[in-house]
């Protein structure tokens, strides 16, 4: 699988559960309130994850650890901050899960070596 390929797989799970948080509606069809983010927030995350994708491709072939555990941690902090801005509400449990195996599996494309430890824990905040 091509990165694009997995980018356009992986991406819109990500993207479509804070989308749709952001939209609930309750049982009588009317909006849920305030999930604590915007769509500018949700922008913004698609963005630090394309960039991050974007600077994998961009690694060359023969690229070592370091490098890529370089990007895993710089997208890791964007998103920190990002979360942070957004009062931690846009990083919540389902987005974890999808957030963690997207940024492990793009390493893992990019040449890290395959891990049973997850490898945004030393610096995720969410």
């Amino acid at each position: 699988m091509t990165f694009e390929q997995y980018k356009e797989k992986k991406f819109e799970k990500i993207i479509s559960s804070m989308v749709d948080y952001m939209n609930m509606e309750n049982e009588d069809g009317e909006d849920f309130g305030d999930c604590g983010y915007t769509q500018n927030e949700i922008d913004e995350c698609a963005k630090i994850l394309d960039d991050y994708i974007d600077e994998l491709i961009a690694l060359d072939s023969n690229s070592n650890e370091d490098a890529i555990m370089d990007s895993v941690k710089k997208v890791v902090l964007a998103l920190n901050e990002l979360n942070e801005r957004a009062d931690y509400t846009l990083i919540e449990t389902d987005q974890r899960e999808y957030l963690c195996p997207f940024i492990q599996d793009a390493a893992t494309n990019a040449g890290l070596p395959l891990t049973p430890v997850d490898i945004t824990e030393e610096w995720r905040m969410w």
